[in-house]
């Protein structure tokens, strides 16, 4: 999809404020690189305790990377008054993520009422050679009517 219309005019600061409420995302040291209506795009630098036992990034961590980056892209579009959730997250690993930082990209490709899809692309950045090491496709939804400011026992099954 191209040329993607926020319904929301405040999208940045909105999109900005909920990424700095994620005490995982501040964790791992991740950081919003570029935000625009329907893109969002990641990045963070390698730290020895978010490898696993071969040296690489933890797939784990690579995926919730890229997961951050789609839900933030579909975000960047819903109106006021909403949030994100994951419904669904698929991706394929295609290179160990072995560079000295990471970039997740992720786009928004249809828009529904409360359905958004997208796909994102995570590359490993060592010496400046990139390599491409994970895509996948994410389903995210728009919860209307309800705030994004913290309080997990608002949404229906949460702990």
């Amino acid at each position: 999809m191209t040329d993607l219309q926020s319904k929301n005019p405040d999208f940045d600061r909105v999109v900005r404020d909920s990424f700095s409420r994620q005490p995982f995302m501040a964790f791992v040291g991740a950081k919003i690189e570029d935000l625009s209506p329907g893109i969002c795009t990641l990045t963070m630098a390698r730290r020895e305790e978010l490898t696993q036992q071969h040296g690489f990034f933890h797939g784990g961590m690579v995926g919730s990377l890229l997961d951050s980056a789609a839900g933030y892209a579909a975000f960047s579009l819903y109106p006021e008054n909403s949030t994100v959730l994951t419904v669904d997250m698929k991706v394929n690993f295609l290179n160990p993520a072995n560079g000295t930082s990471l970039r997740a990209t992720a786009s928004v490709i249809n828009v529904g009422d409360k359905i958004y899809h997208l796909k994102g692309d995570v590359y490993s950045i060592s010496e400046g050679e990139e390599t491409h090491c994970m895509t996948g496709v994410f389903t995210m939804m728009c919860l209307l009517g309800m705030s994004d400011a913290p309080n997990l026992g608002r949404i229906k099954g949460a702990v």
